[in-house]
Order: structure tokens, then sequence, then C-alpha cells
């Protein structure tokens, strides 16, 4: 169990990584992170107030991302192992309206439901505007509870949490995307190929779930993107995600972005939190996708990095992840 204890662990750290790497350079431009940084972001720093957000925030400090994803494991936890969403919008609530955080990083869709949802519209119709990443940002502990070989199960289980805020095809579908990818490397499989192929079964399965949407189609995106990866350095692998393709909150940019950052990380975590706060956009979110996939790949980190996590932000990445391995389908009594 020690192994999963850590994939899962790992999975949980990478998140939180790419999400607190990420937070100074949210929403700018890739120009402006160049000329703040030549050397390209390196390291935690806190907020700079400069660009779209502005807001005061320390270094190594996380934002909805990772809140959101520890609101889904509390819940997780209360309901041993079975979702109840009503639970964790109780939660979203609450953090929403007595957090100052809150009213700095929560995404629009998220605002918009909750506004619905203090008008009295019932919670089958609040989602059904969200389309951006906000469905995949905090899905990875669905992920590690389900089984990538039995997808069906696996994009029930993603549409359940989503509904509230993202009842939308493209968000269903990129966030099964991520909830697949997770689980599969929970399970210890480290194929990058194969774990695209099985995240686009997912985007398949995900498109016939909620309020159907135009959209553009986000596997031929995650296919153009990947060889891109393929053929490109990393700097025009950057710049052409950024001008061609999108770094925002959409989810129909997010999630090729993100499966563009896992191959080019070539699963390092570290590598993946770094290259998503240097792109530009959501930087953030990208990041705690990205990073925690390659979590579960290379559940490595460096202690100084864990413990800068954890103090500023209250977290004890190994006693969450503990306290969901039983519910894990990969677990077994010893």
């Amino acid at each position: 169990m020690e192994q999963l204890t850590r994939r899962l662990t790992g999975v949980l750290i990478g998140g939180a990584l790419g999400d607190a790497m990420g937070m100074p350079t949210e929403l700018w431009t890739q120009q402006m992170i160049y000329e703040e940084f030549p050397k390209g972001v390196t390291h935690f720093v806190p907020a700079m107030n400069k660009g779209a957000v502005l807001r005061e925030m320390a270094a190594g400090q996380v934002t909805d991302d990772t809140i959101n994803t520890k609101f889904i494991i509390d819940m997780l936890v209360k309901h041993q192992g079975v979702i109840d969403v009503e639970n964790y919008i109780e939660q979203l609530r609450i953090w929403s309206k007595d957090s100052q955080l809150a009213e700095l990083v929560s995404g629009p869709s998220t605002r918009k439901a909750l506004a619905m949802m203090d008008e009295g519209v019932p919670l089958s119709q609040t989602g059904r505007f969200g389309t951006t990443n906000g469905a995949a940002m905090k899905i990875a502990p669905i992920g590690l509870l389900t089984n990538y070989q039995n997808l069906p199960d696996l994009v029930e289980k993603v549409q359940q949490i989503c509904i509230p805020t993202h009842n939308t095809s493209v968000a269903i579908a990129g966030a099964s995307s991520v909830a697949a990818a997770i689980s599969y490397v929970a399970s210890g499989r480290r194929e990058f190929n194969e774990m695209l192929e099985i995240a686009k079964q997912a985007i398949r399965l995900g498109m016939t779930k909620g309020y159907d949407v135009a959209s553009a189609s986000l596997i031929r995106r995650i296919e153009a993107v990947n060889e891109l990866v393929k053929t490109k350095e990393e700097r025009v692998v950057l710049s052409e995600l950024y001008e061609l393709w999108g770094t925002g909150v959409e989810t129909i940019e997010t999630i090729p972005c993100v499966f563009a950052i896992v191959k080019l990380a070539k699963g390092n975590p570290l590598k993946a939190a770094l290259l998503a706060a240097n792109l530009g956009g959501d930087t953030d979110t990208i990041g705690a996708i990205a990073a925690a996939i390659c979590g579960g790949i290379n559940p490595e980190f460096s202690p100084t990095i864990i413990n800068k996590l954890e103090t500023v932000n209250g977290l004890n990445f190994r006693k969450m992840a503990e306290s969901i391995l039983s519910f894990s389908p990969y677990y077994k009594e010893e």
C-alpha cells in the first residue's frame, strides 16, 4: 500500500505545486512574464499586483484549484467515498461568503452558479452555462477513487461533481479526461500515449453528458498540440500554445495545454509547474492539473517544496492521501 499512498500523495502535492507556482503570473501575458522574469519563473514568488489579477498572496500560497480539491476530499471522507455534491456545494458556499481569498481567486462559472443558487435556481440548472476549467481543476479526487478501466462509471461520477457549476458537455468532457488520466497514473501506469488514448475515450463519453454547447473539438486540439510537442522545441511550443491554441480559462483551451505540458515535462511535476507558470494565461490551473498528473507519475518532491506548500497553506498531503486511500479501486488489504 505504500506505493499507492505515494502516488496519491504525489497527485495532491503536484496539484498544489502547480497551483502555487502559477499563482503570481495568473492571467499575465507571456510578454509580461518574460519582462518580469527574464529567466522565467524558477521558484515560488508572491503575488505581484500586476496584470489582470490584483491581490496580496504569499509565495507558495494556493488558489481555488487546491481549495476546491480539498473540499471534495473532505466530502468523500465524510461520506465514506460516496459523492454527496450538496455537501461539497455547502462547503463552497460557506467559503465563498466567509473567505476574503474567495473573492480573489474564484472562477467565473462558479461565481455565476453560486449567484443563481442564492436566487433559488435548482442545482440541476445552475451549471448549464459553465464551460470553464473550474470542473477540471478540482476533479483529481474523483480520479483517485475511480478505475479508468470503467470509464462509464468514472464519467458519471465526474458529472455528479459538475452538475451544480459546470453541467455542460465540454466541461464534463474536459474534467473526465483529467479524472481518467489521474486514475491511470494512480494505478501505477506511466505510458503517456496510452494515458492520452484513455483520456480521449473519456472525452467522447463526457461529451454526451450535460447541456450541449457549441465547442471546438477537444480531441482534435489535444492531438494537434501533441504533434506540436513532438516536432518543436520547448520555447516554440509555449509560444504556439499561447498565441494559437489559447491558454485561458475555457476548458477548450486549458485541457489541450495540460496534456501538452505533461508531455513536454516528461512526467516531471516540478518541470510541469514551471512550464505552466511561464506559459501565460490561466497559469495556476493549467499548472495544477498538469503537475497533479505528473505527480502521480513521479511522486518525488524535495522536502523543501513540500514543507513550503504545507506550511503556507496549512495542509498535510500525506494525511489527505491516507484519508481517501481505502476508497481507491487499487487499494488492497495487506
